[in-house]
C-alpha cells in the first residue's frame, strides 16, 4: 500500500473551516469560519466570516458576524487561525484619553 503524500502548502476548505479563530489583541476565542470573501477575479481571500456565539437562533443575522480582513491573520496553525483584529480607538476615544493622561480612576 502507498502512503499519500501530504503537501503543507495547501489547505481545503474543510481544513480551514475546521480551526478554531483566536484573536491575539483580546485574547478571545472568535469561533470557527464559516465563509470566505474572495476578490472580483476569484484568485485572492479577502476576508473570513465568523458566525455570531449564539449559534443556531442567530443564523440569518448578518449583522452580528464577524468579518477579519485576510492581512489580519497573523498565524494559520495545525488546528488554530490566530487574528490581531487589533480593535482600533476612534478620534472620540484618541481625544479623551489624551485629556484624561495621568489621572488615576
Amino acid at each position: 500500500m502507498r502512503e499519500k503524500k501530504q503537501n503543507n502548502d495547501i489547505l481545503t476548505l474543510g481544513q480551514i473551516r475546521q480551526m478554531e479563530v483566536i484573536d491575539i489583541a483580546e485574547g478571545k476565542r472568535l469561533g470557527f469560519i464559516s465563509d470566505l470573501v474572495f476578490d472580483e477575479d476569484i484568485t485572492k481571500i479577502e476576508e473570513i466570516i465568523i458566525p455570531p456565539e449564539s449559534g443556531f437562533l442567530s443564523l440569518f443575522k448578518r449583522k452580528d458576524e464577524i468579518h477579519i480582513k485576510w492581512n489580519q491573520i497573523k498565524v494559520i496553525g495545525v488546528d488554530i487561525i490566530l487574528v490581531d483584529t487589533g480593535k482600533q480607538k476612534s478620534n472620540e476615544e484618541l481625544i479623551n484619553d489624551e485629556e484624561n493622561e495621568g489621572e488615576i480612576y
